[in-house]
């Protein structure tokens, strides 16, 4: 398991355009976010994260229209791996 890498999946939502993947250190502040087209499916490997640190992750759905309302916020503890 790479300690820096983490898979996010979501359920599709209909009529999506896209979705934000919203990340950050503490539950009140995702200011981290990657944009997936809804072509590209709902999953999402976050790369390069600090190992053993832990995160914090919600996503939206978007179209046209504009932003869904955030998903419930949950928490991921990184892996921590000496060599």
């Amino acid at each position: 398991i790479e300690p820096r890498t983490m898979t996010v999946s979501w359920r599709p939502v209909p009529g999506a355009v896209g979705y934000n993947v919203r990340w950050g250190i503490q539950p009140d502040r995702l200011n981290l976010t990657y944009q997936v087209f809804a072509d590209r499916g709902t999953t999402l490997d976050l790369r390069a994260l600090s190992a053993g640190v832990g995160y914090h992750v919600a996503v939206e759905a978007f179209n046209e229209n504009g932003v869904s309302k955030l998903s419930r916020v949950v928490s991921v503890r990184q892996a921590i791996t000496s060599r």
